[in-house]
């Protein structure tokens, strides 16, 4: 316990730092850092981390698209649309890069005569899904930052939508819980948790709108922070539960090592990663702050 509060509080201080440096290309890249080394976690746990024709792109895929964001904002190009279209693009050329090395990794078995393959297509589709996942949403969080104005607020949102439901869920489920949610994913997890979780985020999202109004000269819509607080907390409880379903159909505890205490960067991350990824959507579809 003791070496896991330390690690936290260690996580916490790093991210404060970088938040405060977000203006400066210290962000995307330790964005873009983080992206690697989840890459590699994903990799490693479907077992693709040691064939380096699909993870060195992988990685390359990763270390780029983050940082993109801020080159953009830097050039004076719209830092969202376009940059969306550019991901896009990236995914689209990684995939039919996999198609490719799916197709021509198959070699007739000399004994049998049948057609085998050293890279299946399953297996290969579920680490393009992986990592399209990973790459998106670090790619999203990069993204929310350069929205011009409101960027650094938008952050908080996504912080709120994953820190607050985690630990309202946790305090709920302990003090009220007596449903499990789906047991077989995660034993812990209970229907009141989860409830509580929304409840609270919602809470905490009208809450944080209120102080950025007195604190700046930003004006909150509340309505759209009230209606998106439930639907991110919601998406981070299913970043979490997907994150530990696949950890349990694969037969690990950990995606890593990284963080004494806490596992890899896919264990501490996600809920921000999926959260993130809502946020983005929501914040470019409607303005949270004016």
């Amino acid at each position: 316990m003791k070496t896991r509060i330390v690690t936290s509080a260690v996580i916490i201080a790093v991210m404060i730092a970088v938040l405060c440096l977000s203006a400066t290309p210290v962000y995307p890249v330790t964005v873009s850092i983080l992206a690697v080394i989840a890459v590699k976690e994903v990799l490693g746990v479907v077992g693709l981390w040691r064939k380096r024709i699909v993870s060195i792109p992988a990685l390359v895929l990763a270390a780029i698209m983050p940082s993109l964001a801020y080159v953009m904002s830097e050039v004076r190009c719209d830092p969202s649309y376009r940059f969306i279209v550019a991901l896009a693009l990236a995914l689209f050329v990684f995939m039919i890069y996999l198609f490719v090395v799916a197709v021509f990794s198959r070699r007739v078995d000399d004994e049998s005569g049948d057609g085998v393959s050293e890279l299946g297509f399953t297996e290969l589709s579920a680490g393009f899904v992986l990592v399209m996942y990973v790459v998106c949403c670090f790619s999203a969080i990069s993204i929310i930052r350069y929205i011009d104005g409101i960027g650094l607020f938008c952050l908080g949102m996504v912080l709120i939508g994953a820190w607050i439901s985690d630990v309202f869920a946790y305090f709920t489920g302990m003090l009220f819980g007596k449903h499990k949610l789906i047991p077989a994913v995660s034993p812990k997890k209970t229907v009141e948790g989860a409830v509580g979780a929304l409840i609270f985020t919602t809470l905490a999202m009208l809450l944080y709108g209120f102080i950025v109004s007195l604190v700046t000269d930003l004006v909150p819509n509340y309505l759209v922070l009230g209606l998106s607080a439930p639907i991110l907390s919601a998406t981070g409880q299913i970043g979490d539960l997907v994150a530990s379903l696949i950890k349990r159909e694969r037969g690990v505890k950990d995606y890593g090592t990284l963080l004494p205490g806490h596992g890899g960067i896919m264990d501490r991350f996600d809920s921000i990663l999926t959260v993130s990824g809502a946020t983005m959507i929501i914040v470019l579809l409607f303005a949270p702050f004016t």
